[in-house]
């Protein structure tokens, strides 16, 4: 029996095109003459893992690109809590908002592993954009596609307990990290979630406390719903997962 298709759960819900479509990877979209002319405005930065590329207050000069790795967007609130917003991966864009309107960071972003991304000045982004329209349509669409996929994320918080929640996140990153070689290899009829998460980073994209994602975890782990392999999840019963989205849709 052959590893389901990650993909093959991605209609669990209105929200999960928007999530694939949020997570385009915007440089592999682009054609070959755009790809070099875009590389060619760029400088390659390499960090490692808990590196800070930016932190809320700085300057927002630069948008990025991911090259390899995985990056994490944060914000903090006053009472000092966490929370996640994004995880981009390879090939995806991030850093505009303030950018366009020339406001500080009002957002972090750390390497959530070693990771190196694509650095673009604003005014050769910007000059990329007026020689390639077609680039910057795609740039639009994977934008609007994020503010409905974190439309539907805050819809989840508003309904979904907490099991549904931690079942939803780990699918959708089954998804969107499908592409990338599992260094252990899934089992036979498993999905890889090929991100690394701890209990406090599901805590904090899916708005619960660290305790209660322990123990829910433990729930899953006990049914033989999920395990972890080398800090990454596996979905060792991928249909069980689909059950309690079906039902928490309903």
């Amino acid at each position: 029996m052959n590893a389901p298709n990650a993909n093959a759960f991605v209609d669990f819900d209105s929200g999960d095109n928007a999530w694939s479509d949020a997570h385009a990877n915007f440089l592999s979209s682009l054609s070959t003459e755009e790809t070099q002319d875009l590389l060619k405005r760029s400088r390659r930065l390499n960090l490692k893992s808990r590196d800070h590329l930016f932190r809320a207050g700085d300057s927002s000069n630069d948008i990025y690109i991911v090259a390899s790795g995985c990056i994490r967007l944060f914000q903090v609130s006053s009472t000092g809590k966490e929370t996640i917003l994004w995880l981009g991966f390879a090939g995806e864009i991030f850093g505009m908002a303030e950018v366009w309107r020339g406001n500080d960071r009002q957002i972090g972003a750390v390497a959530n592993e070693a990771t190196q991304v694509y650095s673009i000045s604003r005014r050769d982004f910007t000059d990329f954009l007026g020689a390639h329209p077609e680039a910057a349509m795609k740039a639009i669409s994977i934008l609007s596609a994020r503010v409905r996929a974190l439309g539907h994320v805050l819809v989840g918080l508003a309904s979904d307990n907490v099991e549904t929640r931690i079942a939803r996140l780990l699918v959708r990153f089954a998804a969107v990290s499908s592409g990338i070689r599992c260094c252990a290899g899934p089992g036979e009829g498993e999905l890889c979630v090929n991100v690394r998460l701890t209990h406090q980073d599901i805590a904090n994209l899916i708005g619960a406390s660290r305790q209660t994602v322990t123990t829910t975890l433990a729930h899953l782990r006990k049914r033989g719903a999920v395990r972890m392999v080398e800090h990454h999840f596996h979905i060792m019963q991928p249909d069980h997962l689909r059950h309690l989205l079906d039902v928490g849709a309903a």
